[in-house]
């Protein structure tokens, strides 16, 4: 072992005449160990809300989005999705109709917001049918002669109207229809073929499916109409470069865009907070670190003869100065350490027994998310070390500038 590092380590060992080092020592190790382990749950728990947040909403909507640019239905849509699914990088395609209503039970009224899809091609770009808890989504197609449409209804949604499977449902289109008394609102029964459960509150109290033939009925469209198309992204593909390529090759008829475009705002707010976070708890590690510059001060204090003996038998002015630096890395090391220890089995126990209760309503989830990546880890240890070592040498360059004759008559 090197001679600074054999010194800088005995002196974390103490006498009873300078245990004031020790104890400094063990309050810096603590303060180093609670900054670091705040600092990694923090930024742990912002990422996990976005990335939660992003899996969620990600799963009910396709990577891009292909519109009119007056929200008027697509015509011809079937020779659309031909020509973007020619494109390279896109994966699959599929047609959807968008639509509000009223929709009234028995039990309840409620607003609803209504997608109507084909069931196969909605698999090959959305995760919907994952998310279904009773039924399934091709339950949605299966209708007898002159039984009303099916319709799939959010979790909360179902509850609110009081509706569970099997049952029956009224939808009041706000287009209106002409009749022998004039214009009267269009209404339809459905059938409640299933419920789904998003993990998003805003999604299962107002989401509803249907099938694309339904839901043009419903809206009284033709059959060669939708509202747009949903595109999905093949693995490795940048969905926002291929929005710009798919713009470019429908020659701007329509307006293809990436779903995280769409709601940029949201994410962009999640991440300045999480940045500002960051920059605020770092604080913590920095005030830690000032209780690393009085115990090295402390420590030259008391070692001056020590400190004389060793430069009067040789030791380099760079030799005195790189003990105390070490003995202060020991001590950012030590506590970064047990920071990240801390930190990882305090998320693993928080994520696995779900201890922090949230209300889904607001959050949209129901349990503090906590997201677990090396990349945090390494980068707040590193940050933390870096902090450790810069306190350091200021003490530290003080004890290389200390004259033997006077650490030696001082003692």
């Amino acid at each position: 072992m090197k001679i600074d590092n054999l010194i800088a380590l005995r002196y974390f060992k103490s006498r009873k005449r300078n245990s004031i080092v020790s104890f400094l020592s063990i309050t810096s190790v603590i303060g180093l160990m609670l900054g670091t382990a705040t600092l990694i749950l923090v930024v742990s728990v912002m990422s996990g809300f976005t990335n939660n947040l992003k899996e969620k909403m990600m799963g009910t909507n396709s990577d891009i989005v292909i519109t009119d640019f007056s929200l008027v239905p697509v015509r011809d849509y079937k020779k659309l999705q031909k020509e973007v699914e020619s494109i390279n990088g896109v994966k699959a395609s599929a047609p959807f109709i968008n639509t509000q209503a009223v929709s009234m039970s028995g039990n309840g009224v409620s607003g609803i917001m209504i997608k109507g899809i084909d069931t196969e091609q909605e698999k090959q770009v959305s995760k919907i049918s994952s998310f279904i808890t009773f039924g399934s989504l091709d339950d949605i197609n299966t209708r007898k002669e002159g039984e009303p449409y099916g319709i799939l209804l959010g979790k909360d949604l179902a509850f609110s109207l009081m509706a569970g499977v099997g049952d029956t449902i009224t939808l009041i289109s706000p287009q209106l229809s002409r009749g022998p008394f004039g214009l009267n609102p269009k209404m339809r029964s459905f059938i409640v073929k299933g419920i789904f459960d998003t993990g998003v509150y805003e999604y299962n109290s107002t989401f509803s499916y249907m099938s694309l033939e339904a839901a043009q009925e419903f809206i009284g469209i033709k059959n060669n109409a939708v509202t747009g198309i949903s595109v999905s992204v093949a693995k490795g593909i940048n969905p926002v470069e291929l929005s710009y390529t798919i713009n470019q090759k429908i020659e701007n008829k329509y307006l293809a865009r990436d779903w995280l475009s769409m709601n940029s705002s949201l994410f962009s707010a999640l991440e300045l907070e999480k940045y500002a976070m960051f920059i605020v708890l770092t604080l913590i590690i920095i005030v830690a670190s000032f209780s690393i510059v009085s115990m090295i001060a402390i420590t030259v204090k008391d070692k001056q003869k020590d400190i004389a003996i060793l430069r009067a038998y040789g030791a380099s002015a760079s030799c005195i100065r790189s003990i105390f630096i070490r003995q202060g890395l020991f001590v950012g090391i030590i506590g970064t350490l047990l920071g990240n220890i801390t930190a990882f089995l305090l998320s693993v126990i928080v994520t696995k027994y779900k201890l922090i209760k949230l209300p889904e309503d607001i959050y949209f989830m129901d349990s503090l998310p906590l997201n677990i990546d090396y990349h945090v880890y390494l980068f707040v240890s590193v940050c933390a070390v870096v902090i450790t070592f810069l306190a350091s040498l200021f003490p530290s360059n003080q004890s290389a500038k200390m004259n033997i004759v006077d650490g030696i008559r001082n003692d």
